[in-house]
């Protein structure tokens, strides 16, 4: 365990990564608006793949349309799994005063981390023992 005596961000800091992450979490709700749209675009019930699937009946056409809906599908589902890590983290640096510390081993986790993946609660060292 490191650092555990000036444990906690100043105010100023934890002011400067809630708007870090308010910022991810606007860029990512674009995205998941982008790829819902992309996802019902292609979905059976509707879009121009509807149209396309329609025009071309050969099975490779009608397999790549579904392989293209699954596709859209999980990248929405990632990018919803990691708008819920940056709503947590939202959480973490209001109420958690733990928040920018590694959970592992309580090192403060650099800035420059933050500034890049504000909901992580490891550090790299600790993040790249993980499996």
């Amino acid at each position: 365990m490191a650092d555990k005596k000036n444990k906690g961000l100043t105010a100023k800091e934890r002011q400067h990564f809630r708007e870090v992450i308010l910022k991810k979490r606007e860029e990512t709700m674009e995205q998941l608006d982008e790829k819902r749209q992309a996802f019902m675009d292609n979905s059976p019930t509707g879009g121009s793949a509807q149209i396309d699937s329609n025009y071309a009946y050969h099975m490779a056409d009608v397999g790549t349309d579904a392989q293209e809906r699954e596709k859209a599908f999980m990248h929405y589902t990632r990018e919803f799994k990691y708008l819920n890590y940056l709503n947590e983290a939202l959480n973490r640096v209001d109420n958690d005063p733990e928040y920018g510390f590694c959970v592992e081993c309580g090192s403060r986790i650099p800035n420059e981390r933050l500034e890049e993946v504000p909901h992580t609660r490891h550090c790299v060292n600790c993040k790249s023992k993980i499996k």
